[in-house]
Protein backbone atom coordinates (compact mmCIF):
# COMPACT_ATOMS: atom_id res chain seq x y z
CA UNK A 1 0.00 0.00 0.00
CA UNK A 2 2.82 2.33 0.78
CA UNK A 3 3.75 1.66 -2.64
CA UNK A 4 0.72 2.92 -3.89
CA UNK A 5 0.37 6.02 -1.62
CA UNK A 6 3.96 6.85 -3.23
CA UNK A 7 2.75 6.28 -6.60
CA UNK A 8 0.09 8.54 -6.34
CA UNK A 9 2.25 11.43 -4.83
CA UNK A 10 4.68 11.58 -7.89
CA UNK A 11 1.33 10.78 -10.49
CA UNK A 12 -0.16 13.94 -8.42
CA UNK A 13 2.97 15.80 -8.25
CA UNK A 14 3.55 14.95 -12.01
CA UNK A 15 -0.14 16.40 -13.10
CA UNK A 16 0.11 19.27 -10.69
CA UNK A 17 3.17 20.47 -12.83
CA UNK A 18 2.00 19.60 -16.23
CA UNK A 19 -1.27 21.90 -14.85
CA UNK A 20 1.02 24.73 -13.40
CA UNK A 21 3.22 25.12 -16.89
CA UNK A 22 0.30 25.27 -18.97
CA UNK A 23 -1.29 28.36 -16.64
CA UNK A 24 1.56 30.49 -16.64
CA UNK A 25 2.42 29.79 -20.64
CA UNK A 26 0.85 32.36 -22.68
CA UNK A 27 1.90 34.09 -25.98
CA UNK A 28 1.56 37.19 -24.52
CA UNK A 29 4.77 38.73 -23.78
CA UNK A 30 7.71 40.90 -25.21
CA UNK A 31 9.20 39.80 -28.57
CA UNK A 32 12.95 38.67 -28.59
CA UNK A 33 15.80 40.70 -29.95
CA UNK A 34 15.74 40.23 -34.26
CA UNK A 35 18.08 37.97 -35.38
CA UNK A 36 21.25 38.24 -37.58
CA UNK A 37 20.46 39.57 -41.00
CA UNK A 38 20.85 37.23 -43.33
CA UNK A 39 23.33 37.15 -46.59
CA UNK A 40 22.18 39.94 -49.59
CA UNK A 41 20.55 38.35 -52.61
CA UNK A 42 22.06 38.63 -55.60
CA UNK A 43 21.25 41.81 -58.30
CA UNK A 44 18.96 41.39 -60.36
CA UNK A 45 19.34 42.85 -64.13
CA UNK A 46 18.98 46.50 -64.24
CA UNK A 47 16.04 47.31 -66.62
CA UNK A 48 15.70 49.68 -69.54
CA UNK A 49 15.54 53.49 -69.04
CA UNK A 50 12.12 54.91 -69.39
CA UNK A 51 11.47 57.71 -71.61
CA UNK A 52 10.89 61.07 -70.26
CA UNK A 53 8.07 63.41 -69.65
CA UNK A 54 4.78 61.29 -69.73
CA UNK A 55 3.63 57.76 -69.34
CA UNK A 56 1.84 56.54 -72.55
CA UNK A 57 1.39 59.71 -74.21
CA UNK A 58 2.67 59.70 -77.45
CA UNK A 59 3.71 62.73 -79.80
CA UNK A 60 4.68 62.51 -83.11
CA UNK A 61 7.73 64.79 -84.51
CA UNK A 62 6.47 67.18 -87.15
CA UNK A 63 5.60 65.10 -89.92
CA UNK A 64 5.43 65.78 -93.77
CA UNK A 65 1.74 65.76 -95.26
CA UNK A 66 0.56 65.85 -98.70
CA UNK A 67 -2.69 66.81 -99.71
CA UNK A 68 -4.60 65.72 -102.95
CA UNK A 69 -7.66 67.16 -105.45
CA UNK A 70 -10.50 65.69 -104.57
CA UNK A 71 -12.67 67.98 -106.63
CA UNK A 72 -14.27 70.15 -103.75
CA UNK A 73 -11.99 69.90 -101.32
CA UNK A 74 -8.19 69.17 -100.76
CA UNK A 75 -7.79 65.41 -98.35
CA UNK A 76 -4.24 64.51 -96.86
CA UNK A 77 -3.58 61.71 -94.30
CA UNK A 78 -1.04 60.91 -91.25
CA UNK A 79 -0.74 57.20 -90.87
CA UNK A 80 -0.88 56.04 -86.87
CA UNK A 81 -0.65 52.88 -86.22
CA UNK A 82 -1.13 53.00 -82.90
CA UNK A 83 -4.15 54.82 -83.01
CA UNK A 84 -6.51 51.81 -81.88
CA UNK A 85 -10.49 51.87 -81.37
CA UNK A 86 -9.79 52.05 -77.87
CA UNK A 87 -8.04 55.27 -77.92
CA UNK A 88 -10.62 56.51 -80.54
CA UNK A 89 -13.36 55.65 -77.91
CA UNK A 90 -11.64 56.28 -74.64
CA UNK A 91 -8.63 58.19 -75.05
CA UNK A 92 -7.65 61.56 -76.65
CA UNK A 93 -5.87 62.92 -80.09
CA UNK A 94 -4.82 66.37 -80.42
CA UNK A 95 -3.20 67.41 -84.28
CA UNK A 96 -1.42 70.80 -84.72
CA UNK A 97 -0.33 72.47 -87.86
CA UNK A 98 2.76 75.05 -88.06
CA UNK A 99 1.53 76.70 -90.89
CA UNK A 100 5.12 78.15 -91.08
CA UNK A 101 8.51 76.62 -90.62
CA UNK A 102 10.49 75.45 -87.26
CA UNK A 103 12.53 78.64 -86.85
CA UNK A 104 10.01 80.56 -87.02
CA UNK A 105 6.85 78.96 -86.49
CA UNK A 106 2.95 79.61 -86.54
CA UNK A 107 1.50 76.90 -85.00
CA UNK A 108 -1.99 76.01 -84.54
CA UNK A 109 -4.96 73.45 -82.98
CA UNK A 110 -6.90 71.33 -85.39
CA UNK A 111 -9.86 72.22 -86.56
CA UNK A 112 -8.77 75.20 -88.18
CA UNK A 113 -10.40 78.62 -89.64
CA UNK A 114 -8.81 81.76 -90.53
CA UNK A 115 -11.67 83.29 -92.74
CA UNK A 116 -9.08 82.35 -95.57
CA UNK A 117 -7.98 78.34 -94.73
CA UNK A 118 -10.26 75.52 -93.49
CA UNK A 119 -8.50 72.36 -91.99
CA UNK A 120 -10.73 69.69 -90.62
CA UNK A 121 -9.89 66.25 -89.26
CA UNK A 122 -11.49 62.75 -88.94
CA UNK A 123 -10.19 60.42 -86.59
CA UNK A 124 -9.66 56.15 -87.72
CA UNK A 125 -8.47 53.24 -86.55
CA UNK A 126 -4.98 53.76 -88.00
CA UNK A 127 -4.82 57.00 -89.06
CA UNK A 128 -6.11 61.40 -89.39
CA UNK A 129 -7.64 62.56 -92.35
CA UNK A 130 -7.20 65.97 -93.13
CA UNK A 131 -9.50 67.59 -94.79
CA UNK A 132 -8.71 71.31 -96.49
CA UNK A 133 -9.95 74.23 -98.87
CA UNK A 134 -6.73 74.69 -100.36
CA UNK A 135 -3.83 72.47 -101.16
CA UNK A 136 -1.67 73.18 -97.57
CA UNK A 137 0.71 69.89 -98.49
CA UNK A 138 3.82 70.59 -96.64
CA UNK A 139 7.17 71.78 -98.93
CA UNK A 140 10.37 72.71 -99.08
CA UNK A 141 11.99 75.73 -99.98
CA UNK A 142 15.41 76.16 -102.06
CA UNK A 143 17.42 75.64 -98.65
CA UNK A 144 15.46 72.55 -97.59
CA UNK A 145 13.28 74.19 -94.77
CA UNK A 146 10.39 72.62 -94.34
CA UNK A 147 6.75 74.26 -94.23
CA UNK A 148 2.77 73.39 -93.16
CA UNK A 149 3.98 70.33 -91.35
CA UNK A 150 1.55 68.58 -88.80
CA UNK A 151 1.86 66.61 -85.00
CA UNK A 152 -0.23 64.63 -83.19
CA UNK A 153 -0.47 63.58 -79.11
CA UNK A 154 -2.67 60.40 -78.61
CA UNK A 155 -3.12 60.57 -75.31
CA UNK A 156 -4.62 56.96 -74.03
CA UNK A 157 -7.56 56.44 -71.67
CA UNK A 158 -5.60 55.52 -69.26
CA UNK A 159 -2.86 58.60 -69.51
CA UNK A 160 -5.83 61.01 -69.78
CA UNK A 161 -7.11 60.34 -66.37
CA UNK A 162 -3.61 61.50 -65.18
CA UNK A 163 -2.88 64.55 -67.76
CA UNK A 164 -2.29 67.75 -65.83
CA UNK A 165 -4.78 69.93 -65.02
CA UNK A 166 -5.17 73.07 -66.38
CA UNK A 167 -3.51 71.98 -69.98
CA UNK A 168 -5.05 74.39 -72.39
CA UNK A 169 -4.76 71.77 -75.48
CA UNK A 170 -5.16 74.30 -77.80
CA UNK A 171 -2.43 76.17 -76.89
CA UNK A 172 0.33 74.58 -78.62
CA UNK A 173 2.74 76.58 -76.29
CA UNK A 174 1.45 74.57 -73.06
CA UNK A 175 1.01 71.55 -74.78
CA UNK A 176 5.30 71.55 -76.06
CA UNK A 177 6.15 72.93 -72.22
CA UNK A 178 3.92 70.21 -70.73
CA UNK A 179 4.83 66.81 -72.73
CA UNK A 180 8.86 68.21 -73.17
CA UNK A 181 8.51 68.51 -76.98
CA UNK A 182 10.91 69.57 -79.31
CA UNK A 183 10.43 71.61 -82.09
Amino acid sequence: MQRFSMFRAIASAFILSIVFTAVSCSKEGDAGPAGPAGPAGTQGPKGDKGDKGNANIIASDWLNVAFEDDTTRWVGGIEIPELTPEILTTGEVHVYMNLNNATDPVVVPLPYFDGSFIINMQFLTGGIGLIANEDLSSYEDENGVAYQQARYVIIPADAAARKAAGIDWNDYKQVKKYLNLKD
